[in-house]
């Protein structure tokens, strides 16, 4: 991480010695370690899905619920074998994968940490959950380490990306990722207890007044293919909007949320996930509290 390129970004700084747009130093900093039953249903079967909050971020998006994490830094530094033996811990506690969220800033330390707790009886799929703003090149890293892709695809223009996530090149840069992912693992795997073990699921979190563009993001994604399961969320809180866009500062209306519904069923994609418009109160996490997410065991 000298020099670090783990993200477009591609800060040129010594993480030793600064940090980058991240904000993250040398050691692993995490905000949470939890058994998590919040994400799509493949996804969290059994006793649920077995969630390591990374903190930091490479984007900064002026409405993020992880706020106290991903901006704000909170967490604690832990070293790769304590990382590994959390993994293990996971697995005890029944979880169908282990999922690493927003890990991409802490890559090469995170695969050397499942490198461990494989070699020690982790036998878990590891699932990649990731903002989509990444490079093919990092990607390719976690070959033979993740199996499963749930990535983002926030904003279907680049300008939408610079006005809310403060980077130029969002569009761009996950759309190749997204690209590159699907021709390389393909359709969601299920087991025969209907636990996702490889492959991809994309998100797009419909924002008000359409300000994601919905409708390029769904174009684009069957353009790749529509056997690509959409996770179409309706999870958005302006309470933690901190911007200037009007819109932004209003929930999301239930028509536009069933317009981009509809405009997915139209298209033909085979599988679709919703959320309850009532989403905006269920999924406010709590990273301070010994339940971040209202349920699940807290492990760290």
């Amino acid at each position: 991480m000298t020099g670090c390129t783990l993200c477009p970004r591609a800060c040129p700084v010594d993480r030793d010695h600064e940090t980058g747009a991240c904000d993250a130093g040398p050691g692993l900093l995490v905000g949470a370690i939890v058994v998590h039953r919040g994400e799509e249903p493949p996804l969290v079967t059994g006793q649920g899905s077995g969630a390591v909050f990374f903190s930091g971020c490479p984007l900064k998006c002026s409405f993020c619920q992880n706020r106290r994490i991903s901006h704000e830094g909170a967490g604690t530094v832990i070293t790769i074998e304590e990382l590994a033996r959390y993994l293990l811990t996971l697995q005890e506690h029944g979880c169908s994968n282990i999922n690493l969220v927003s890990p991409t800033h802490f890559a090469p330390a995170i695969i050397s940490a499942v490198t461990r707790a494989r070699r020690l009886g982790l036998n878990l799929p590891v699932m990649l959950n990731s903002s989509g703003y990444e490079s093919v090149p990092a990607l390719k890293d976690w070959h033979g380490h993740a199996s499963i892709f749930l990535m983002d695809l926030k904003y279907g223009d680049n300008e939408t990306g610079r006005l809310l996530s403060r980077v130029s090149d969002y569009w761009d840069r996950a759309r190749e990722a997204i690209t590159y992912l699907w021709e390389r693992y393909g359709e969601l795997a299920l087991d025969q207890n209907g636990a996702a073990v490889s492959g991809l699921i994309v998100r797009h979190l419909v924002l008000p007044g359409m300000r994601s563009n919905p409708f390029a993001v769904l174009e684009y994604l069957a353009g790749l293919s529509l056997d690509i399961p959409v996770s179409i969320m309706s999870q958005y809180n302006p309470c933690f909007y901190q911007g200037t866009a009007p819109e932004m500062g209003r929930p999301l209306l239930k028509e536009e949320y069933e317009a981009v519904l509809e405009r997915a069923c139209d298209m033909g994609f085979t599988t679709i996930f919703a959320q309850d418009l009532d989403a905006p109160g269920t999924y406010v996490p709590d990273f301070d509290s010994k339940k971040p997410f209202g349920d699940g065991l807290r492990i760290l």
